[in-house]
């Protein structure tokens, strides 16, 4: 592992002496969130018998701390190891992501938090997916936790793989800021073809950019709906910055009506808003 992480966006945890990201406040509220949903669906896990799955592709480096605060946090795989061991752990836990060094840190932290039952992959999301779902049951019961970095790390076709399994939950954390920022470069550039395949039919380029950046997400949303999911839409929390300014959605995807159930408690975890559409 490299002793000197990236100044940027790591630090060393002095308490585990493994490097750890610097994240916005939201993660708090997005990991509340997928903490929740891991507890409300251990009954549908126990069921399985030790057939599910937890899939994370992005998964950092398992710890992460606020900037300008004490505030430090776990990563998404060991809230959700953590969560599920507490009743109904998962059978299998599947972390990757592009970066060596968040890898082994996840890695080593899984393994310290005595949740050894995992395999961990490195590599783009759309070459790791395909690794992982290879070595999945089609009976199983698994749910894949996407947290790209940025939209255009997440192409559509690592949820279309991911969705030829007939119980895939996946909870999806899509960067509306990222978007409102770059929508046009996007589409300019071709990038929004792998991420949003055939949006050109669906989205007026000369349309006012918040008129834009709602319709890709709803095209994208439809063509998850394509796929067999419940329609996401209806499943999308905002959450907001300190200034009110749009963040991210945090969309479940579920084929199942017990899935849109799930979310409906979770997403009463704080007051945020629904989707206008």
């Amino acid at each position: 592992m490299p002793t000197k992480p990236k100044k940027e966006r790591y630090e060393i945890d002095p308490d585990d002496g493994l490097p750890r990201e610097l994240v916005g406040e939201w993660v708090a509220e997005k990991h509340l969130r997928l903490q929740h949903y891991i507890d409300i669906s251990r009954a549908a896990r126990r069921k399985f018998n030790g057939n599910s799955t937890f899939i994370d592709l992005y998964c950092g480096t398992g710890r992460a701390r606020i900037p300008d605060s004490n505030q430090v946090h776990d990563g998404s795989a060991l809230v959700a190891g953590l969560e599920a061991a507490k009743h109904d752990p998962f059978g299998k836990m599947y972390i990757a992501d592009l970066d060596e060094l968040n890898v082994s840190a996840c890695a080593t932290r899984l393994e310290r938090s005595g949740l050894g039952n995992f395999e961990n992959f490195i590599g783009p999301a759309e070459e790791t997916v395909s690794i992982i779902t290879s070595k999945l049951n089609k009976s199983g019961l698994h749910f894949a936790f996407l947290d790209p970095y940025n939209l255009m790390t997440l192409p559509f076709s690592v949820i279309r793989t991911l969705a030829n399994f007939p119980r895939m939950d996946l909870l999806i954390h899509f960067s509306m800021m990222d978007l409102q920022r770059n929508v046009s470069f996007f589409m300019r550039s071709g990038r929004l073809d792998h991420f949003a395949p055939g949006w050109r039919n669906h989205v007026d380029q000369n349309a006012r950019n918040n008129v834009k950046v709602q319709a890709v997400f709803q095209y994208w949303c439809n063509l998850i709906s394509e796929l067999g999911y419940k329609d996401p839409t209806y499943q999308a929390e905002l959450v907001k910055g300190t200034r009110n300014q749009p963040l991210y959605r945090l969309v479940l995807a579920s084929k199942s009506d017990i899935g849109k159930r799930f979310w409906g408690e979770v997403s009463n975890v704080t007051a945020q808003t629904r989707l206008p559409f």
